[in-house]
């Protein structure tokens, strides 16, 4: 959760009860007395820890874009930050140390009519001239000539005189806080009313400070802006007045609200590495669990507590699961990375002077620990592959059938893998059997109970009722990668079985239309697309995915297009934001015209895209580009039907000199590119067809495309629909962005190089 802290953090038991300056630098922002702070706080019910970040986020992106489009931001220098956000689940705070008390005054110039227009032959002005004046409340006389490029036009200018900075925000900064985005919100009033997240208890709204502080007037669904905040639910309900930003965070601290989710996030690391300090032991990380503890605390306090030993003989993972997933705690293990005995949670409220609080966590986690316990007895005695028939009535989705229906799909995309692959017959063997077995897990007890668990307690169910090991890894790796910081799986028949599953959930989405929007994705396509790149990218397996899709899935001509075009899409999205290459690299390599409805063999997409980006800053292949560019506007643009039409070229009529010498070099230099790219050294066919830039070069600037004579014209044009082909070989060149652009408009006929 990003946030700009006004102090540095402070150990527990040492909160600071004073809020220096937010610019503590007197050398930084403009004079004392020209700008007055500006202070808003939004109270409502408790927002959800998952929407806290996104929720401040946004209220700062609003805020900063009223004040910028206002113009009421000074200048404070690069790299300083001018609208400062905070929340906790209770409120949404934005400071703004330095707003100008009024908008800058501005000259506002409306354009009219031409002077040629305006006036007559003898300067008298026309009817344009007055009613353009009359339409603006002047006379002529005070209209001016202004140049611009297209001529001399009349115009009126006017001063706009700045409105006052507290009107502004009087007038806008309800509809900003209500104009806010939430994934998921409320009305609390009537229907037609306002929209929030949860419903707003108060709203404390300040410009200035001290003695000149002035609550801004707005009103939100019956609630009006005021000058009071709110102390935390167990410091007492009373309300406090805020006369300026130190005083606010001098009060709330003093009443249990710690409203700086930077300064609760070291609190809590602080708390949690004093509880184990001396003991050898260390919190078994986890960023995710941080973040929602930060999220969904005002005053945080660290808690430790403990759990029968006998527990221990659950796997780590489902004792990690109950306590992470369920319950919220921090699980704790040794230097050896054995988990202990013990746990750690974060309180709300500072104190448990009688352990009342820490015997009612321990009481709740030693029965969601006993009924894990019961659950992993019950289920061994029904082994995963008697449970097989038990997916026949386990629904996947109502347009693609049962988990039945989708293992019997991800065995087929299975076995075209290890067919592509040439996978031994034994682990072809442990491939079909894990994922035969790999639903099962959805039909215990364990996985109802905690489905965070699916996948995992498949593979270690089969651990113990004496699968292969291979098989056991498998099943357990299928659901990864599940984010972006989770790793590929860690077998090779784990990657196939996780591909399979994955390839099947896509393809079969598309096929019975689940579809997805720039904003919205229920089903998890995008996150399920980035997981089959991630995963064949880091195995590096040469499989053509498109291929397998059209022989294993029952898809329409849409469908299928549908589905290499979403696979492609993640593909230029992985280049980009996990690679680091260009964009334009990526679109060029994998929407290159041969790829459209190409095998997509991902490996060979990531050598080309990374060939282009090794030679991309070179002259003569940046200059190559540029001219593929004019090429494919020549062939697509400026020639019609009329023109030419595809066909083999007529060396015969290939004029001497520099046509002959460019033909010569394209054939010379295709014939060796297609040896180098078909051994897959794509650098070094790159650099060859950079060799061509020269002849181009001379070629567009001595000969004319557009001859006058239809049959030399096409025969031109075929030429470079040839070199066209070659330059959308290996990645289609007019596509990658080049400074030398100059000669990409260039003229292609006698007429428009003003030659007679």
């Amino acid at each position: 959760m990003s946030t700009t802290s006004l102090n540095p953090p402070s150990p527990r038991g040492r909160r600071p009860k004073q809020a220096s300056a937010a610019y503590g630098n007197g050398d930084l922002g403009p004079k004392p007395g020209t700008t007055l702070p500006l202070l808003v706080e939004i109270g409502c019910e408790e927002i959800p820890a998952r929407f806290l970040d996104e929720a401040q986020r946004n209220l700062a992106q609003s805020v900063r874009a009223l004040l910028t489009g206002a113009r009421l931001l000074p200048d404070l220098g690069p790299g300083t930050e001018t609208v400062l956000s905070y929340s906790t689940p209770r409120r949404l705070v934005i400071y703004v140390p330095h707003t100008r008390k009024k908008q800058p005054d501005q000259v506002d110039e409306v354009a009219g009519p031409p002077v040629k227009v305006a006036f007559d032959a003898d300067g008298n002005p026309t009817r344009a001239a007055e009613s353009f004046a009359k339409k603006n409340g002047v006379a002529v006389e005070s209209l001016i000539r202004v140049t611009t490029p297209k001529g001399q036009y009349l115009a009126v200018r006017r001063k706009i005189e700045g409105r006052p900075t507290y009107d502004v925000l009087r007038d806008s900064l309800a509809g900003v806080i209500t104009g806010i985005a939430f994934p998921k919100s409320m009305y609390w009033t009537a229907k037609s009313g306002p929209r929030f997240i949860r419903p707003i208890r108060w709203v404390l709204a300040i410009h200035g400070e001290g003695r000149r502080a002035r609550i801004v007037p707005f009103e939100i669904a019956r609630v009006a802006a005021g000058c009071w905040t709110y102390r935390h639910r167990r410091a007492g309900s009373h309300r406090m007045r805020v006369r300026s930003f130190a005083d606010y965070a001098e009060k709330l601290r003093e009443g249990m609200v710690e409203f700086d989710p930077g300064r609760r996030r070291e609190v809590v690391r602080t708390d949690l590495k004093a509880l184990l300090q001396d003991t050898g032991l260390r919190v078994v990380k986890d960023e995710a669990l941080e973040d929602w503890v930060v999220a969904s605390t005002e005053w945080p306090h660290a808690m430790l507590g403990s759990f029968e030993e006998r527990f221990l003989k659950l796997p780590r993972e489902i004792l990690v699961t109950v306590m992470r997933d369920h319950q919220k705690y921090f699980a704790v293990e040794d230097s050896a990375a054995s988990l202990q005995p013990r746990f750690i949670t974060v309180l709300n409220v500072e104190g448990d002077l009688r352990g009342v609080i820490r015997a009612g966590h321990e009481r709740v986690l030693t029965a969601r620990f006993t009924d894990a316990e019961f659950f992993w007895k019950a289920d061994q005695r029904v082994p995963l592959r008697d449970r097989l028939p038990l997916l026949e009535k386990v629904t996947y989705h109502d347009k693609l059938g049962s988990y039945a229906d989708k293992v019997r799909r991800m065995k087929a995309v299975a076995q075209e893998i290890c067919d592509r692959l040439d996978v031994t017959s034994a682990d072809r063997e442990h491939v079909l059997r894990a994922v035969e077995l790999s639903k099962c897990d959805l039909t215990t007890q364990m996985v109802q109970e905690f489905t965070e668990l699916q996948g995992v307690v498949g593979g270690l169910y089969a651990r113990e009722q004496g699968e292969p090991e291979e098989v056991a890894k498998a099943i357990y790796d299928q659901y990864r990668p599940q984010g972006i910081d989770d790793a590929p799986p860690g077998s090779r028949m784990g990657a196939i079985v996780s591909i399979s599953d994955k390839l099947d959930s896509v393809a079969g989405g598309f096929g019975a239309g689940l579809d997805f929007t720039g904003s919205s994705d229920p089903f998890g396509f995008r996150r399920l697309g980035n997981g089959i790149v991630r995963t064949v990218l880091e195995w590096g397996f040469r499989i053509p995915l498109g291929e397998i899709v059209d022989s294993v899935f029952t898809l329409g001509s849409a469908e299928r297009a549908a589905v290499r075009g979403f696979l492609r899409e993640r593909l230029r999205y992985h280049l980009e934001s996990a690679r680091g290459l260009p964009y334009d690299v990526g679109r060029a390599v994998v929407d290159a015209p041969g790829e459209v409805n190409g095998p997509i063999d991902l490996v060979d997409l990531l050598h080309r895209a990374t060939a282009v980006q090794s030679i991309r800053a070179s002259e003569d292949f940046e200059a190559l580009c540029a001219a593929a560019k004019r090429i494919r506007n020549i062939l697509t643009k400026s020639a019609t039907t009329s023109d030419w039409s595809p066909g083999d070229l007529d060396r015969a009529r290939l004029e001497p000199g520099l046509e002959i010498e460019l033909y010569e070099a394209y054939r010379s230099v295709a014939e060796e590119a297609d040896r180098l790219a078909t051994a897959g050294q794509y650098e070094e066919a790159l650099r060859t067809i950079s060799t061509l830039r020269p002849a181009v070069d001379r070629f567009f600037d001595e000969v004319l495309v557009m001859a006058e004579d239809k049959t030399v014209r096409q025969n031109r044009l075929r030429l470079l629909d040839r070199l066209n082909q070659l330059f959308s070989g290996i990645t289609d060149l007019s596509q990658i962005e080049s400074s030398t652009l100059s000669r990409v408009d260039a003229p292609t006929s006698r007429a428009a190089a003003g030659k007679p």
